[in-house]
């Protein structure tokens, strides 16, 4: 014979099965793809925008993943195994204009803007934002001279936060 506390108890393990799996396949996309953004995440997995909403809040209140929200209402969402200069780094490179002059600057010691410009083949403005903007995230250092060239601050860093993003 079944009570009906013993029907409210199974439908109430159900809930709690599906809500978990939903976290678990939050939790496995934010560590696969460190400093994901919220649309990111939602067109990723497919949730509705309440469902993972709720569930995101209750992962960041559970502190289960990091949150960084900028002033522009950008949030990112990060594994707990990411260090917070790695996470500096990070929030610069998912941009892949920035990603791809961090990269060339990986391939050597240092770079002028006209190279930088002829590799990213972006207009000028364009590459003078992301090396500013760069340049003000500490990521990279502005050699004065001749020419200005351009150097990354902390390449082994940079490596490391690049093979996890990679990976």
């Amino acid at each position: 014979m079944e009570y009906q506390g013993q029907s409210k108890l199974r439908a109430d393990s159900r809930t709690k099965s599906v809500a978990d799996k939903t976290k678990r396949k939050l939790l496995k996309r934010i560590t696969n793809s460190p400093g994901i953004r919220y649309r990111e995440l939602l067109r990723a997995t497919g949730f509705s925008n309440g469902v993972m909403a709720y569930h995101l809040k209750k992962l960041e209140n559970s502190k289960r993943i990091k949150v960084s929200r900028s002033h522009r209402r950008s949030t990112r969402f990060y594994p707990l195994s990411i260090a917070a200069r790695e996470l500096r780094v990070i929030e610069f490179i998912r941009r892949r204009t920035a990603r791809q002059i961090v990269r060339f600057l990986l391939q050597d010691d240092s770079r002028t803007f006209k190279d930088i410009v002829q590799f990213t083949k972006k207009v000028r403005s364009t590459v003078s934002w992301h090396l500013s903007r760069l340049r003000e995230g500490g990521i990279i250092s502005v050699g004065v001279g001749r020419n200005q060239t351009y150097r990354l601050k902390n390449r082994d860093l940079v490596i490391k936060v690049m093979k996890k993003i990679n990976s």
